[in-house]
């Protein structure tokens, strides 16, 4: 049924006027953002008046508000493969203390983010009112709207503050029950809902938990990430009445900041006042008892910090421990992911592929919040002979077949070609290990993928360590043909991360003397556990910085570690200890970062997506430069104990620890001279234009 509708300015009100069989809504926003100016045309001999100034508007500041967990009863929410979050968002709400919070980066068709069923009388007139915000500071349009059954309420523009939206409904003459939706049209940041009413003449709302303060959960501290902005560090604590409390300690054990409030509602946003950058365990007391978390807070603007396509980790979304792993990969600001895509568990029938609920979710998941998926077309298919590697003609040419349907179906970054093809762990075959028994399934993937998607590019490698025999063996066979990329898994640099420059240079002059060209060199996966007994959590986090900023300085394009979250929740399982979070703590909705965790979020939000300049490395102390010299970020480490070096700069250097302590030094002279150790930092320093002043020099001095 097709709506006509015409628009009528009238002072600060928009109303839209539709003629539909049995309904009629009218719709008035009122907020910050100023109305369309009603002129009339001039005639020939009348001068047009001159326009009146729109006013400039006034920025709103953010909400102090955090965005929580759970769910809202009677409301039903998009799922999180389609819209990225649609959860509470506690402090600051229009009515109560929590508010609906949409967040949808991608938007691939019209989507429905939340709708609650009411009951209605049949060809009543209704009163509807809702309130919705934006995260932005100045008005700004929103891709979203309300429905009312068959009726569209678009959203005006809106900022940070609460603005009205109000309409009247009259239900159809044969309804009993309407629907009310929040619909995307396209992505949005930070949409707020709360508040809403649909009233009849009896002076009731019908719509169930119209502000969204009834949410579902048991946890104590229900926080969607426990990686905190700077500017708000706020956590979301389910309380019984009474005094909440809390106390942050810092990575060295000192008291960082204290505070307490008083509930009033069952969920408390907690602002903890008083933190700065920095990774801590907060201890939260309530009338329920004590739950405490590890956290980071870091400087970030937005919702998340901006997603960094250089930067990538491993996933298992085979596993149910990886259900939120979407969130929490964009929570540190990680834009890539790599996963399997087992062949087995998505053509049990030759020639049909039917996508297995864990990767057609997983990684629907990932695309919703715009990070890219690496996949690995992995491994064999008993359809087409032995389950770990296909060798026969026909069982090559459906592993190919299979990475072209992998590719039409999902939003990659890449294909990269079997999983340590070298390792015998991973194939056991007659033909072995050897490079020109990897050539053929090489050959099918590029040419099966090339037709259904020329430009995805196609990785080749994936090795167990850098084999230097294995890679010169597969250019003299011609594999540079079919590969756009390159890639291996370097654990031989446990012990002396910075020799991965070496190993990179090696992988480059192998490709030249073999092949007679170069492709881009990514690092797909290397890692470090943090078991009992061995790496420190601690040297762990050091351990990231150091390698994949060794491998950026030494031109390869991407960098994955492994993997995302502890695989066992033991801490003394090697295999269980890689990941950036810890597993799930009692009391605590969302994971916790580990300290590596926070130093890849920490890495990424101060690199800001600047692009790598220079590697500064010199006697010792190793200083890789993102930016230009009048807005640069260095990272900077001393292997071998302390040592100072000395950066041109126009302003105080800002250096940054790895457990986002700062401070400030005031260059003497232009030159700033600033303590180095083992542990990497970031420093931040600023010239002038060029032209105004040398560009910098750094120089660096072992200490005595």
């Amino acid at each position: 049924m097709q709506i006509r509708r015409r628009t009528i300015y009238i002072g600060a009100a928009i109303v839209l006027v539709g003629a539909l069989t049995g309904t009629a809504v009218a719709l008035t926003t009122s907020g910050s953002a100023p109305a369309p100016e009603t002129r009339s045309t001039p005639s020939a001999s009348t001068q047009a008046p001159t326009p009146t100034p729109t006013p400039t508007p006034t920025p709103v500041a953010a909400p102090q508000s955090v965005v929580a967990v759970g769910p809202f009863g009677s409301w039903e929410r998009a799922s999180t493969t389609k819209v990225a979050r649609v959860v509470p968002q506690v402090g600051q709400a229009a009515d109560g203390a929590v508010a609906a919070y949409i967040d949808a980066p991608v938007i691939d068709q019209r989507t429905t983010a939340l709708a609650v069923e009411v009951a209605v009388v049949a060809g009543a007139s209704y009163e509807f009112s809702a309130q919705a915000r934006s995260l932005s500071p100045l008005p700004q349009a929103v891709d979203a709207s309300i429905e009312i059954g068959d009726q569209r309420i678009a959203l005006s523009e809106l900022d940070a503050a609460w603005s009205t939206v109000t309409g009247t409904f009259t239900a159809p003459a044969d309804a009993d029950t309407a629907e009310i939706r929040v619909v995307l049209d396209g992505p949005v940041a930070g949409l707020g809902i709360d508040d809403v009413s649909l009233v009849g003449a009896d002076g009731k709302n019908v719509v169930p938990n119209p502000s969204f303060e009834k949410v579902g959960g048991k946890d104590t501290i229900v926080n969607r990430s426990l990686i905190l902005p700077a500017s708000n560090p706020m956590l979301a604590v389910r309380a019984p009445a009474g005094q909440i409390s809390w106390t942050a300690t810092d990575a060295g054990g000192k008291v960082a900041a204290k505070g307490a409030l008083d509930a009033s509602h069952a969920l408390e946003a907690v602002p903890l006042t008083g933190l700065d950058e920095g990774y801590y365990s907060v201890a939260v007391k309530t009338g329920a008892g004590t739950v405490t978390t590890l956290l980071g807070v870091i400087d970030y603007e937005g919702t998340t910090i901006a997603a960094d396509p250089r930067f990538g980790v491993g996933l298992h979304v085979e596993n149910d421990l990886y259900d939120d792993a979407a969130d929490l990969t964009a929570s540190l600001g990680i834009g890539l992911a790599r996963n399997d895509v087992l062949w087995r568990f998505n053509e049990t029938t030759k020639g049909q592929y039917d996508w297995a609920d864990h990767y057609v979710d997983g990684f629907d998941r990932l695309h919703a919040r715009g990070i890219h998926l690496l996949g690995i077309v992995n491994y064999g298919n008993e359809l087409y002979g032995n389950g770990k590697v296909p060798t026969s003609k026909a069982a090559i040419k459906a592993y190919g077949d299979y990475a072209a349907a992998i590719a039409e179906r999902f939003d990659l970054v890449g294909l990269e070609v079997f999983n340590e093809f070298n390792h015998t762990r991973f194939n056991k075959t007659a033909c072995g290990t050897k490079p020109s028994c990897y050539v053929p399934l090489l050959d099918s993937v590029h040419n099966a993928v090339e037709k259904v998607d020329p430009d995805l590019p196609i990785i080749a490698g994936s090795t167990a360590r850098y084999d230097a025999p294995w890679f010169d063996g597969l250019w003299r066979a011609g594999g540079l043909k079919y590969a756009d990329a390159i890639s291996f898994h370097p654990y031989e640099v446990s012990s002396d991360p910075e020799s991965l420059a070496g190993i990179i240079d090696e992988a480059n002059r192998s490709m030249k003397d073999n092949g007679k060209t170069t492709r881009p060199i990514w690092i797909t996966e290397l890692g470090s556990s943090s078991k009992t007994g061995g790496r420190t959590v601690s040297a762990q986090a050091d351990y990231l910085v150091r390698t994949s900023v060794t491998a950026l300085a030494s031109g390869a394009e991407k960098f994955f570690w492994y993997d995302l979250i502890n695989d066992d929740p033991s801490p003394a399982k090697h295999e269980g200890n890689f990941g950036m979070y810890y597993q799930k703590a009692s009391g605590v909705a969302a994971f916790q970062p580990k300290p590596v965790g926070y130093a890849q979020a920490l890495m990424i939000a101060r690199i800001g997506g600047r692009s790598l300049a220079a590697d500064e490395t010199a006697r010792g102390v190793h200083s890789v430069r993102f930016g230009d010299e009048k807005d640069a970020v260095r990272v900077v480490w001393a292997p071998k104990g302390k040592a100072e070096m000395t950066v041109r700069s126009d302003v105080a250097v800002t250096v940054t620890t790895m457990t986002g302590a700062t401070k400030t030094i005031e260059p003497v002279d232009g030159v700033a001279t600033i303590p180095v150790t083992v542990r990497p930092q970031f420093v931040e320093s600023s010239l002038e234009p060029a032209g105004a002043t040398p560009a910098p020099t750094v120089s660096q001095t072992p200490a005595g």
